[in-house]
Formats: C-alpha cells, sequence, structure tokens
C-alpha cells in the first residue's frame, strides 16, 4: 500500500459550517477512490507567506491516506484545482504509514505565557528637564487664553554688501 499526504489551503472567507463541508467533501472524493483515510485534520488559519488569489490569511488542512492504486492522482489532483474553495493543494508520497491522530491541539509554550504574564512596566525616573516655572504658569492658568506663550525671536539676517568693482 502507499501513503500520501496533502496539505491544502482552503479560502479563509468560507464560513466554518461551510469548511467543514469542503473537508466532508474531499474526504468523500477520496473514498470514491477507494483509498482510506488515516488523519483529516484542521491545522487553522494562519498567514500566508504571500498573497494566493487575494487572500493574505488561508485555513490550513492536513489529509493523510493510504490507497494500492496510484492512476486517480491526476483525477483527484484535476478536482482540487477546479475546486473554488482550495486556493492550494500539495500532494506527497510518504516513505511509511503514518501515525493515527485524533485530533492536533495548537502547542502552547508554557515559559512564554509565564514571561508574558510577569511582565511589569519599569517605572520611569522624573527628570530634571522640565521648567518648573513654566509648569507652575500652565497649572495655575484657569482658561487655555491665560496661558501666555513666548514669541518667538526674529533671526537676524545679514545683508550681503556687493563688491564695488563689479
Amino acid at each position: 500500500m502507499r501513503y500520501y499526504e496533502l496539505l491544502y489551503i482552503v479560502n479563509p472567507n468560507i464560513e466554518d459550517d461551510k469548511t467543514s463541508i469542503i473537508i466532508d467533501e474531499i474526504g468523500n472524493e477520496i473514498e470514491k477512490y477507494k483509498a482510506s483515510i488515516i488523519n483529516h485534520n484542521i491545522w487553522g488559519k494562519k498567514r500566508l507567506a504571500y498573497p494566493i488569489k487575494n487572500n493574505k490569511y488561508g485555513i490550513y488542512i492536513l489529509l493523510q491516506f493510504g490507497t494500492d492504486r496510484f492512476d486517480f492522482l491526476k483525477e483527484f489532483e484535476r478536482y482540487l484545482i477546479l475546486s473554488k474553495s482550495v486556493i492550494r493543494h500539495q500532494i506527497v508520497k510518504l516513505d511509511a504509514e503514518p501515525e493515527k491522530v485524533e485530533n492536533i491541539e495548537p502547542v502552547v509554550d508554557e515559559s512564554k505565557l509565564a514571561k508574558r504574564d510577569s511582565f511589569e512596566i519599569p517605572e520611569v525616573p522624573a527628570t530634571s528637564d522640565v521648567n518648573t516655572e513654566e509648569l507652575q504658569e500652565v497649572t495655575e492658568a484657569e482658561n487655555v487664553d491665560d496661558i501666555v506663550e513666548p514669541e518667538p525671536e526674529e533671526p537676524i539676517v545679514e545683508k550681503e554688501s556687493k563688491e564695488e568693482g563689479e
């Protein structure tokens, strides 16, 4: 028996109910060719490396199956290409029989969560750069119009004199 792995990406704009229908349709299509499904798992919605058919994200689904015949693969691949909900796919022949996996749960690294939860914002020391007199004027002013801003100094422009020898 030969074993294959199909990884396909479904359009992310499809609803969850419709995604499960698509998974069932592809599973039924494989079984129509008398192949046995070993694993059929949803990996989840992930960002694509580059946009595919104007999509930045896709729902990744892994299908592992075994079969005695391989002549149906071209027909099955044609079915995937013509499917409007599948935006990319890849079929790979496996060397050995894959292990049966019930459900793939997302792996959470506990050490990263601990670091995230223990994060504290450091206190910023007070600086002496603040002009306390200006700050006092602003806080004592009852109205915004009472705040007097200093007028900017006009730059001194020196006029260049023309040389008389020209």
